[in-house]
């Protein structure tokens, strides 16, 4: 068409919106999910003959839900934005090491949460730091191995489900078993005696003030950087695997929720108390059979279920938190709910699963903070809270012992 001009923005459509703005929004549009969940479960409705009402209710719902969706992707920036900071402090580690060093860059265009990117950089800077100090050999050790002179690093990201999966790879010497349960031993952690498995050992080096280091030096040895690692991630409501393979390297995986203010959940009854479960963490639920629940210490009550031939430790929510109960009212309804966690999967018993929703999460706080197992707490559109679990701490159990 003659005349017609057809323009394209400088910027390509793209705005600058403060964090602080899309953070209000996002509070608001959890506001409004409560307020449309309170409005449509009111009492002042029962009884009364609505035409259509259900229909209607399910499009408001999906709408609200889709506004929840919408105002989370606002927030979500490409975590290539935290690696690109964390691969020009890798040339004065070079500076700083003596060694040489390849960092590769994978996923970087993975969006996280704003907020968890806020809080990456330092955890993060930490394990680059182990890495490169601790894990990495100098040029002649890696010749005496058969390995490049150039030690490397894989920093990546991925999503898998509703987590951001970011690790720290290196082709490095890999952790010092014998110092680590040395030290482990002298600090208390296992018996003098007692030989732990490699995912139970690589917990301890978590720990507030270990180091296994001998000289202290501006990048380690304080002990201090892996345990603000492990803060972090519980703030974050995130979880940390470590993989280690003599003389062959280390591998340290974080995984984070992708979004901090709204979370899929469960709900579960028990008792008069409610309870909410990520969704991507629960198995199977299963109504268990008198004969399935095999009692396996009196003096301590430890159960286990039995589901398809394997046998699956069973945490009784009543004794976890200290307010047993008596036994013989546990009624015969009652369901078993499979969360899977890293110490491997666990069973808690609970009187019904009442409704799969998105809910909004509230920090604990104050005193409530040190509620165990907990990572905050869920406002239902019924105007009732229920405990969010935290299914690693679940899965320790009360004593800080596996179940």
């Amino acid at each position: 068409m003659s005349g017609a001009v057809e323009t394209t923005p400088a910027d390509g459509g793209l705005m600058r919106v403060s964090s602080d703005k899309i953070s209000r929004l996002m509070d608001l549009v959890g506001e409004l999910s409560l307020s449309v969940s309170e409005t449509v479960q009111s009492p002042d409705l029962s009884g009364l003959q609505l035409t259509n009402f259900d229909a209607a209710v399910h499009r408001l719902n999906m709408i609200v839900r889709e506004v929840q969706d919408a105002a989370t992707e606002l927030r979500l920036v490409p975590v290539d934005d935290v690696f690109r900071r964390l691969r020009r402090m890798v040339r004065e580690l070079e500076r700083q090491t003596g060694k040489q060093i390849e960092m590769d860059i994978e996923g970087g265009d993975t969006a996280i949460d704003k907020l968890v990117a806020d809080r990456l950089y330092d955890p993060l800077l930490h394990v680059v730091r182990n890495s490169a100090d601790h894990g990495l050999e100098g040029p002649e050790d890696r010749r005496a191995a058969g390995k490049p002179e150039q030690g490397r690093i894989i920093l990546s990201a991925a999503q898998v489900g509703s987590e951001v999966r970011i690790t720290v790879a290196d082709d490095g010497r890999g952790l010092a078993r014998d110092k680590i349960l040395k030290k482990a031993r002298e600090k208390g952690f296992f018996g003098p005696d007692e030989e732990p498995e490699p995912s139970a050992l690589w917990k301890v080096i978590f720990e507030p003030g270990f180091s296994t280091a001998d000289v202290v030096s501006n990048l380690s040895g304080r002990g201090v950087g892996m345990d603000v690692l492990n803060a972090t991630m519980k703030a974050l409501r995130g979880r940390i695997a470590v993989d280690s393979t003599a003389g062959q390297g280390t591998r340290v995986a974080l995984h984070i929720p992708v979004s901090l203010a709204f979370l899929d959940c469960i709900i579960l009854r028990l008792r008069h108390q409610l309870f909410a479960v990520p969704i991507d963490v629960v198995s199977e639920i299963a109504k268990p059979r008198p004969e399935d629940l095999v009692g396996i210490s009196a003096d301590t009550g430890s159960e286990m279920f039995r589901l398809r031939g394997a046998f699956i430790p069973v945490c009784r929510l009543d004794q976890f938190y200290g307010t047993p109960l008596d036994r013989a009212e546990d009624p015969p309804t009652q369901v078993l709910v499979v969360f899977n966690t890293s110490s491997g999967p666990i069973a808690v018993p609970v009187d019904e699963i009442l409704d799969r929703q998105q809910v909004v999460m509230k920090p604990l706080i104050g005193r409530l903070a040190q509620v165990r197992a907990s990572w905050g707490c869920a406002l239902l559109g019924t105007g009732e809270v229920a405990l969010v679990f935290d299914c690693e701490r679940l899965a320790v159990g009360p004593s800080g012992g596996p179940q």
